[in-house]
């Protein structure tokens, strides 16, 4: 991008373990920059070397210099380092990654495109121009792109995929990288293998009359009907609330005087937008819903009113919850 001309060489074993080699290379780290003036190690500081002199690259003023440094700086300390443990089990690098670390890692890094996704306001981190930034954070996420941030995810995170999109398909990216193609579904990763234990089989105890019937099996509790007996009584009031006529008046009066505040909470709710959503007023309606309809089993402990507001295409989904219990569930 800055029309210099480099040379590649890959060290092989026996040249890394040489005096000469350690001699020139002192951190052992790659890769590595020979140049007259002194060696360099460390992706970024080669990286803003190599762009020096450019007009842009470093950023065109002190402020996007600044950001440059920023998302540098993120992408080394941040966006980085937890792919690792994903790509390693993708690829079956390592036999040990159990599925929690699999999917902490893929959660963090999906945390971080998300980041990046709500920094975006143009076609690049700092602005117009393509920057050194852009080029180090996007080869950071080749890998995680091609394998484990699938189409869905990708399609909630508009500004990110097109930004990986427009920076990867510059020329002189595809002239080192080649052509990259995001995976449509994620690649299955190779998990550790779960740890068998020894179980003593014990022998049968005898039974005190061979015609006992055996022991019921304890059913689990529900934690929240667990809980202390309330002088509020839900099922009724939903029935005197759905059937009254003054639900804004007279039936949310009625609930103010016997509501048992040691016993239920209010919890207010708004609806975190995810790409496109929120656009359309039967989908969002149709959202609304869905998200009612799979609290079914909760139906008995709790009492909610869902909205959607707004106009298109910023409509909001809000509520109001009442449920059992001083915690969320």
């Amino acid at each position: 991008m800055n029309g210099k001309d480099i040379s590649v060489d890959v060290v092989d074993a026996d040249r890394i373990k040489s005096k000469e080699y350690k001699a020139i290379n002192m951190t052992g780290k790659f890769p590595m920059l020979e140049t007259p003036e002194g060696n360099i190690s460390e992706t970024i500081a080669i990286a803003k070397y190599l762009a020096h002199g450019h007009a842009t690259l470093l950023g065109a003023n002190a402020v996007e210099q600044a950001q440059v440094d920023q998302w540098l700086f993120y992408a080394i300390s941040t966006a980085l380092p937890p792919q690792f443990p994903a790509i390693m089990a993708i690829h079956g690098w390592s036999d040990q990654i159990t599925s929690e670390a699999f999917t902490a890692s893929t959660s963090a890094t999906k945390a971080v495109c998300k980041t990046i996704n709500g920094a975006l306001t143009a076609d690049f981190l700092t602005g117009a121009n393509v920057t050194v930034a852009d080029v180090v954070l996007a080869s950071f996420f080749i890998v995680s792109m091609s394998t484990t941030l699938d189409g869905g995810f990708r399609k909630a995170m508009p500004k990110f995929a097109a930004w990986f999109a427009r920076v990867t398909a510059l020329p002189e990216f595809v002239a080192v990288a080649g052509h990259i193609k995001p995976c449509a579904k994620a690649l299955k990763p190779v998990l550790k293998a779960a740890e068998k234990k020894e179980v003593k089989k014990e022998a049968p105890k005898p039974k005190a009359d061979d015609d006992e019937e055996p022991a019921e099996k304890k059913k689990e509790v529900n934690p929240l009907d667990a809980l202390p007996p309330s002088s509020f009584d839900l099922f009724n009031f939903k029935t005197f609330f759905v059937n009254h006529k003054d639900k804004k008046g007279e039936a949310i009066d009625e609930m103010l005087k016997i509501f048992d505040p040691e016993g239920f909470s209010f919890y207010y709710l708004q609806y975190e937008k995810f790409g496109n959503e929120g656009q359309v007023l039967f989908k969002t309606t149709n959202l609304c819903k869905g998200f009612l309809q799979r609290f079914d089993s909760f139906r008995k402990h709790a009492f909610a009113r869902h909205c959607v507001i707004g106009e298109e295409p910023n409509l909001e989904i809000e509520g109001v919850w009442l449920w059992r219990g001083q915690g969320i569930p």
